[in-house]
């Protein structure tokens, strides 16, 4: 009987102790993270909602603002991106502590594309021969890694590559952002 005792005992300690631990352990459902950095030539911004699907995978919207320039006959004229952005991101590298985390992730892009502010004309007189004004569209892929400083709170560094199909200056767009990111539920 004594036997039985400890090992019910026992039984209940454990349970405790890993059910405790199971709920150190479990992660957000719901992120917001702020971060500007550089992309080609110029300065971007992205604001993403992460929600996740499950304890490693998670859902990402997000809306990117890019300010560069465009290099024509030597004036610089100024290009501004606006999209929004929706992908499906999995950890790739966790620490035991939950303290860090890298996911990989990839998804599509929709926006706007204006060049030199909607306008047609430049400053020198001439006219532009591409489009000023135009809808874009395309895929990512991105790396996100999360330095958590408390639970609720970590920096967030991200690194993506957009394509976009249609675009009048060139596909390929690079970002690299670094900012906040808050756990909100």
């Amino acid at each position: 009987m004594k036997k039985l005792l400890t090992n019910k005992s026992l039984l209940i300690v454990a349970f405790i102790l890993s059910s405790s631990i199971s709920m150190y352990a479990q992660s957000h459902k719901m992120a917001l993270s702020l971060t500007g950095g550089y992309v080609d030539g110029g300065f971007g911004g992205l604001v993403t909602l992460d929600y996740k699907v499950n304890e490693f995978d998670y859902l990402q919207f997000g809306v990117q603002t890019n300010f560069t320039n465009l290099d024509f006959n030597e004036i610089e004229i100024p290009v501004n991106l606006y999209a929004f952005n929706a992908g499906f991101f999995f950890d790739v590298l966790r620490n035991n502590k939950r303290t860090f985390a890298l996911s990989l992730g990839a998804g599509g892009t929709v926006g706007s594309e204006v060049i030199n502010n909607g306008d047609e004309d430049l400053e020198t007189g001439e006219k532009l021969n591409i489009e000023p004004s135009s809808v874009v569209f395309g895929a990512y892929a991105g790396l996100d890694a999360d330095i958590f400083l408390i639970p609720t709170v970590a920096i967030n560094i991200k690194i993506q590559e957009t394509y976009h199909f249609n675009s009048e200056i060139g596909e390929l767009t690079p970002y690299f952002g670094a900012g906040v990111k808050l756990i909100l539920k």
